[in-house]
C-alpha cells in the first residue's frame, strides 16, 4: 500500500529545512564529519534526537532541489526494502554543512529530519497507550514517529495463508531521497521511512506501553491474501461469508444528502457470540461521506485476550487504518478503537 501523505505535500512545498535545523534519526548517533564523505575525520558524534543547525539551504523551486552551498550527493548502504515490492533501495543522500556542538562540518542527509516534518499535521493520537504505524509507504512517518524508548513495538506480518506472526522489534529510521541527479523529485523530495531490527518487512507495526507476547501461525483473515486468490466474479459474496468466521458483518446501504445525488456506502458490524452487534462506525471528524466507507484489513487476536481484534480502513481524500484492541473493550462493546494511522492521498 503506497500512500501519499498529505503531510509531505504540505511542507514539501517550501525549502526542505524551512527552520535551518534538523534532527538526527540514526539510532546510533550520526558523525559530525570535517569533510564531506564517510572517510571524512570525525569531529562529534550527534546522539539520536539532537537538533543540528543546517548551514546547507534549498533555493530550489518546487519539483527541484538546489542546495547552496552545491551538496555532494552519496549512497551508503541501503534502506530497508518494503514488503511490497520486494526489493532494496540504495540509501541515497547529500552530505549536509551543518553545524552541533559549536563545530562545523558536514553530515549526511539521509539521516536527518526536519523537525516540521513531525507533529504539526492536525491529527491527534486516540491515547498514550497504542500506536499503530507502517514501514511502507509515506504513512509510516506521516503520523509522527515515536522516538521515546519507553514503547514496545510488534511487527505484524503474514506468516502463511490465513496465519500472521507478532514478532517484538526494534525501530530505526531513515531520511529516503527521490531526488535524481539533477536535483528533479515528483511530488515530494524526501521521506523518513520506518525500518524495523531485525528486519521482517511487516504490513503494520503496533506499538505498546506494555509489553505482549510474542506468538507464530496465528489463524487470521486477511485482506490481501483474499484479493489475492481473485476469486471474481462474485468476490462480495466471497469475501461476506469468509468474514463472517471473524465475527464480521457488513452491509450496503443507500443514503441521500442534500442536494447530492444517491451513493452506497457500506456499514460494518462486529458480531458476539451471544448476540451482541457493535456498529463499526467513522472517527470524527468523518461523518457519513466519501471518506467514511470501511474496508476490514486485518482480524485476528492480537493481544493474546483469546478474542478477536480488527484493522479497519477508510480511504478518501483523507482516511485512515484504525486498529480495535477486544482487551479495551468497554461494557458492551466487543472491541475499542485504540490507535490511528492517519492517511491522505493526492492525484
Amino acid at each position: 500500500m503506497r500512500i501519499l501523505s498529505f503531510l509531505f505535500i504540505l511542507f514539501f512545498t517550501g525549502a526542505i529545512w524551512a527552520q535551518n535545523n534538523a534532527v538526527v534519526i540514526a539510532t546510533g548517533g550520526l558523525k559530525l564529519r570535517a569533510t564531506p564523505g564517510q572517510s571524512g575525520k570525525t569531529l562529534a558524534l550527534a546522539p539520536f534526537g539532537a537538533r543540528v543547525q543546517v548551514l546547507t539551504l534549498d533555493k530550489g523551486e518546487y519539483g527541484q532541489v538546489q542546495y547552496d552551498p552545491p551538496a555532494r550527493r552519496d549512497t551508503i548502504g541501503v534502506i530497508f526494502p518494503s514488503h511490497s515490492t520486494g526489493t532494496s533501495r540504495p540509501h541515497v543522500g547529500y552530505w549536509l554543512k551543518v553545524r552541533y556542538a559549536g563545530k562545523t562540518g558536514f553530515m549526511f542527509s539521509g539521516f536527518l529530519a526536519d523537525p516540521a516534518w513531525f507533529g504539526q499535521y492536525g491529527r491527534k493520537e486516540l491515547n498514550n497507550q497504542f500506536r499503530l504505524r507502517t514501514t511502507d509507504g509515506n504513512a509510516g512517518a506521516s503520523n509522527d514517529p515515536e522516538f521515546d524508548p519507553g514503547w514496545n513495538w510488534y511487527a505484524v506480518y503474514e506468516s502463511s495463508e490465513g496465519k500472521f506472526d507478532l514478532k517484538k522489534v526494534q525501530l530505526r529510521y531513515a531520511t529516503e531521497d527521490f531526488t535524481d541527479g539533477n536535483g528533479n523529485y515528483n511530488f515530494y523530495p524526501s521521506d523518513v521511512v520506518i525500518m524495523t531490527e531485525p528486519p521482517v518487512s511487516p504490513h503494520f507495526l503496533i506499538g505498546t506501553r506494555k509489553p505482549w507476547n510474542e506468538r507464530s501461525d496465528v489463524p487470521c483473515f486477511w485482506w490481501t491474501s483474499v484479493v489475492n486468490k481473485q476469486h471474481l466474479p462474485g468476490f462480495a459474496e466471497f469475501n461476506a461469508s469468509l468474514m463472517s468466521q471473524y465475527g464480521v458483518s457488513e452491509q450496503v446501504v443507500t443514503i441521500q444528502e442534500k442536494d447530492q445525488l444517491p451513493r452506497q456506502i457500506t456499514q460494518w458490524h462486529l458480531l458476539g457470540k451471544n448476540g451482541e452487534r457493535q456498529e463499526i462506525v467513522p472517527l470524527p471528524p468523518f461523518t457519513a461521506t466519501l471518506d467514511s466507507l470501511f474496508d476490514l484489513i486485518f482480524a485476528g487476536d492480537l493481544d493474546g485476550d483469546g478474542r478477536l481484534d480488527y484493522i479497519f480502513s477508510s480511504q478518501g481524500e483523507m482516511g485512515y487504518y484504525v486498529l480495535y484492541l477486544s482487551s479495551q473493550a468497554h461494557k458492551g462493546e466487543l472491541a475499542r478503537p485504540a490507535a490511528v494511522l492517519w492517511t491522505w492521498y493526492t492525484c
